[in-house]
């Protein structure tokens, strides 16, 4: 494991998905055949994600985001136990063949706005085998608009709490001028909002405006996103047991999102179904969840051109390598 080897790898690792694009990952390359992960000291969300799981979940996908770039150049890697300070080690362990997920690491997209509805049989063909023992899969068109609806509804009672909507704010980049439009977070284009459309929810979000447009019942309107929702061919409900490790959450989230990448589906997260007590617990029921069993996220997923298909916004190798 080479310096030059370690940039190649992070490059293509810290393309994994994490929690409102934060990037919390930090890497250091302790020796040639051992890699550390750190935890970011100003990368994370103290009111969204207080305990952080979410943190951990993402440091998960961004492990098996270095397993799988590891892979491709022949090299295993197995996680191992962290030293003081650190999330997580992982050592070299010998050769291996490529994961058959390598060619998708680099090729998936969140996708956030409405899918093509003329590219839904294709997508629902693309689905037709799918077999995962932690999903759920949602196709039926009225199933989908009582969770869209239902995400909605959990969207507003989050962004009532006006400490989570600042937060979650301040990881906007609502215009071209943020120097940190394509450097992290989650920018306008990501969020398929014009240019106006932008400004505006910038105005909105904050207080004391939110809060004047919600007692006049027009907060629910600004926040809503239940006609993207619809646009989904399926909903594709991640479920694991409550007591599973966050960290190997995100690494199996991370292979999740790759498959339906590499059927040719793009997709985003309703994560605030999972976070949202009460959405959570009408989703169990929707479900049929047992009581050892809780929702992690739904991915609503669809086909669309690639053209439209935003760029991440990712932070310079330079800045999350540590000495």
């Amino acid at each position: 494991m080479t310096p030059e080897l370690f940039r190649e790898l992070v490059a293509e690792a810290v393309l994994s998905p994490n929690v409102h694009n934060i990037q919390p990952t930090l890497w250091r390359l302790v020796d040639a055949q051992t890699i550390a992960l750190v935890q970011s000291p100003v990368r994370s969300l103290p009111v969204g994600d207080p305990t952080r799981r979410d943190a951990q979940a993402s440091h998960g996908a961004a492990a098996e985001g270095m397993v799988i770039a590891a892979s491709a150049r022949g090299i295993a890697l197995s996680v191992a136990t962290a030293a003081p300070g650190e999330v997580a080690r992982m050592t070299v362990t010998g050769a291996c063949a490529p994961d058959p997920l390598v060619p998708f690491l680099t090729r998936r997209r969140t996708y956030r706005g409405a899918f093509d509805k003329a590219l839904e049989a294709s997508a629902l063909k693309a689905l037709e085998t799918w077999s995962h023992p932690d999903t759920r899969l949602i196709t039926d068109d009225a199933h989908i608009r009582q969770i869209a609806l239902l995400t909605d509804q959990a969207t507003l009672r989050a962004f009532r709490n006006r400490p989570y909507r600042q937060e979650l704010a301040s990881w906007m980049r609502l215009t071209k001028a943020d120097r940190n439009w394509s450097r992290d977070g989650l920018n306008a284009q990501a969020m398929g909002m014009s240019a106006p459309l932008a400004v505006a929810a910038g105005v909105v979000l904050s207080h004391p405006v939110f809060e004047i447009f919600d007692r006049l019942q027009l907060a629910g309107m600004l926040t809503a996103e239940a006609g993207v929702t619809r646009s989904a061919s399926a909903l594709v409900a991640f479920v694991q047991d409550r007591d599973a490790d966050p960290f190997q959450t995100g690494r199996d989230w991370h292979r999740l999102w790759l498959e339906l990448t590499a059927r040719g589906l793009s997709a985003a997260p309703l994560t605030i179904l999972g976070d949202d007590a009460q959405a959570a617990a009408e989703m169990g029921h929707r479900l049929n969840l047992a009581p050892h069993q809780r929702l992690v996220t739904v991915l609503r997923a669809g086909m669309v051109d690639a053209v439209k298909l935003p760029s991440p916004a990712r932070l310079p190798v330079d800045e999350l390598i540590l000495p």
